[in-house]
């Protein structure tokens, strides 16, 4: 079953219904908060973000891709977000979304489109090769929090301190 939406690129008026449908999936974060990504990821020209709005305009599922040369895979778009509202998965729209960033990346002349899939989103596994895409690997994800979590001496918070000779 297909639903129509259209897509369209967001802006910082939606950042209340990306904020609210990143929490769905277990990402929570402030409005403002999303306000201020959103206004970082529009004004790059490496990114797009894109929602899908029913008839009433409502947001009912966003995504973001990420242009980036890669070292051992050149130029490439990766899909580094994708969400759509429980109410209207399984009905065309996670497709549409993704449609319209690969026709964005072939704008870009990107040289393939990657997806990652965190391995508990058990559905998305069989979204994507449906789509036509490749699992090519199975990796972690490790993090660690940047400089700009330091105290006011510019060390980390977590980084052993030096005592002074």
């Amino acid at each position: 079953m297909s639903t129509l939406v259209s897509i369209r690129r967001a802006g910082e008026e939606d950042a209340e219904s990306i904020a609210n449908l990143a929490s769905e999936l277990g990402y929570p974060v402030h409005p403002q908060v999303m306000r201020s990504r959103i206004q970082a990821i529009v004004a790059s020209s490496s990114d797009l973000l894109i929602v899908a709005v029913d008839s009433s305009s409502t947001v009912v599922g966003w995504l973001q891709a990420h242009a980036a040369h890669i070292v051992e895979f050149g130029f490439r778009v990766e899909i580094t977000g994708l969400i759509v509202s429980a109410a209207f998965r399984r009905r065309g729209v996670g497709r549409a979304l993704v449609a319209k960033a690969e026709h964005w990346a072939k704008t870009v002349s990107a040289e393939a489109v990657v997806a990652r899939s965190n391995a508990e989103r058990v559905e998305s596994h069989s979204f994507y090769p449906a789509l036509g895409y490749a699992s090519t690997k199975t990796q972690r994800v490790y993090r660690k929090p940047s400089v700009h979590e330091s105290n006011e001496m510019g060390v980390s918070a977590s980084a052993p301190r030096r005592k002074n000779p």
